[in-house]
């Protein structure tokens, strides 16, 4: 059943994704036998959820087959709350999170996922509303991260696997919980799909021809957007939306899906989609628009969009720097001040004032180079900076007395002795003294 791919792939290692239920326990027992005729490298990984008194009952058969058949098993625990919302997301993303961590990066992941398994996802994502994307499902093969997601099983049925097992006279585990309709896709696969099997006996590869056809179709969009898209984003990865008042609104959203699609995230709904088109595009030009997707930010900055990594606030920190002879490690992975000569020049402390770094100023500054005060709002505004990144970029005091927002700006301070000393921030932000900025 699976001969074909294992020898289409130079890479002979193989991790197999083992709960010990019909799926995987098929997948594992068709390997061993195309392991008699090639020479390929097994592995198994166990992920005990812990979901039910069992768990440790279904762990021991698990091992207890690796053991006979002289497979490597690794065994992985997740303690959840079971009580919690979205119990099936999370543990899903937990579970490819430890699988990732296991994989060799010469390793093929290979899932037991079959035609009944994309039936399923398919009505949960027209349950969701989804368009072509998400409609498309399970793909035969995929990326996890930077390495590969193998689902061999795809056009088969489970009815396919459960005859090849029983011919076999296989063991594998019953899992109750499967039982529970409370979840929704054992509602699909208990409720549902009978139902629809026994109306229209071709649903199951109905359903699988769309989530192909899906798959088509986004693939082909991609490609389309892919080669419009590299007039939008701009040096900084920023999307140029100049052009998107006057340019129709299926575009636009089709434009920003895929800009969003290029961060590796899980993808916005639909209306998020369309949400992000509204109050990004439409928004005044002085607004400053934000909407969360989970740990990043979409923010508007003038006529662009940028995608960040959101960060605490830092307005009420406060580091003291005792010793410049060590390097000052700054909050929010945003690097470290050293002094050393090729930093910034600026002029030195006095022996006894303390040097200390802040994120938040407000009022009026005179830098260097100007005969004038002005807001250091209009300053930022002035260097380009983005509002997000003002209360990330170090400003160094010495006492109470402001003395330069590290790599942008110097204030003027003629009454100081002529003194100087050079200070580096070697940061994260891929932040320049020539005020050039890459987001995230």
């Amino acid at each position: 059943m699976i001969e074909k791919i294992i020898s289409k792939y130079k890479k002979k290692s193989f991790l197999i994704a083992y709960s010990g239920g019909l799926d995987s326990t098929v997948l594992l027992y068709q390997l061993l036998e195309i392991s008699k005729k090639f020479y390929i490298n097994i592995r198994a990984i166990h992920i005990n959820h812990n979901l039910t008194s069992l768990s440790r009952k279904w762990t021991e058969h698990c091992k207890k087959i690796c053991d006979i058949n002289h497979i490597p098993l690794i065994i992985e625990n997740i303690e959840i709350d079971n009580k919690k919302n979205n119990l099936e997301e999370k543990l899903r993303v937990k579970r490819y999170n430890i699988i990732y961590n296991h994989l060799f990066s010469n390793e093929i992941l290979l899932t037991g996922h079959h035609m009944n398994d994309q039936c399923e996802t398919l009505i949960l994502s027209l349950k969701r509303g989804s368009g072509p994307t998400g409609l498309s499902s399970m793909s035969f093969e995929t990326l996890l991260g930077n390495k590969k997601i193998i689902r061999p099983f795809l056009k088969k049925t489970k009815k396919e696997l459960l005859f090849w097992a029983k011919k076999k006279k296989l063991r594998w585990i019953e899992d109750f919980s499967n039982l529970n309709i409370d979840y929704d896709r054992n509602f699909i696969r208990k409720k549902i799909i009978p139902l629809l099997e026994k109306r229209w006996p071709y649903f199951l590869n109905n359903c699988f021809r769309t989530t192909k056809i899906c798959q088509k179709e986004t693939r082909l969009l991609n490609y389309f957007l892919h080669e419009k898209i590299h007039d939008c984003i701009q040096y900084d990865n920023s999307l140029n939306i100049e052009n998107f008042k006057n340019t129709t609104k299926e575009i636009c959203t089709a434009l920003i899906r895929h800009w969003i699609s290029l961060k590796k995230i899980k993808m916005p709904s639909y209306k998020n989609i369309q949400c992000i088109y509204q109050q990004m595009i439409f928004s005044k030009t002085d607004a400053s628009p934000k909407i969360i997707l989970g740990k990043h930010e979409i923010r508007r900055y003038r006529k662009s969009l940028y995608f960040i990594k959101t960060q605490p606030n830092l307005r009420n920190t406060l580091l003291f720097w005792h010793n410049t002879k060590i390097n000052l490690i700054l909050p929010n992975d945003l690097g470290n001040l050293i002094e050393d000569t090729n930093g910034i020049t600026i002029p030195a402390p006095e022996n006894n004032e303390l040097i200390n770094i802040r994120f938040q100023y407000e009022g009026y500054v005179l830098i260097l180079g100007r005969n004038k005060k002005r807001k250091i709002k209009k300053i930022w505004q002035e260097k380009k900076i983005p509002p997000w990144l003002r209360n990330q970029i170090p400003l160094l005091f010495y006492n109470n007395n402001f003395i330069s927002a590290l790599g942008v700006f110097v204030i003027n301070t003629n009454n100081r002795t002529k003194k100087t000393w050079t200070i580096s921030w070697q940061n994260n932000l891929r932040f320049s003294y020539q005020n050039s900025f890459e987001f995230y």
